[in-house]
């Protein structure tokens, strides 16, 4: 399956006091033209259990724009630890 790119020029403002949220599982499901993401953490009262904190909901087209950017990120900073 292809998906036309589509390339557009945005600015995103990003407020100072933006909450960042340590997660240590995450489920991937797809669907008929989007993309389902779950992130949540390990239960640590309870071991073997967890708790979905966020679920997020993409189109395909974003899906595959995520993954090739984490892909590109992912390879630059393999490059800058070996350096």
């Amino acid at each position: 399956m292809s998906i036309p790119e589509k390339t557009q020029e945005i600015s995103a403002y990003v407020a100072p006091e933006l909450e960042y949220c340590y997660r240590d599982i995450s489920n991937i499901f797809v669907g008929a033209g989007e993309v389902t993401f779950e992130f949540g953490n390990h239960h640590k009262s309870s071991p073997g259990n967890a708790v979905i904190n966020n679920r997020i909901v993409m189109s395909l087209a974003n899906a595959y724009d995520l993954q090739q950017r984490l892909e590109q990120a992912l390879m630059q900073a393999q490059q800058a630890m070996s350096q």
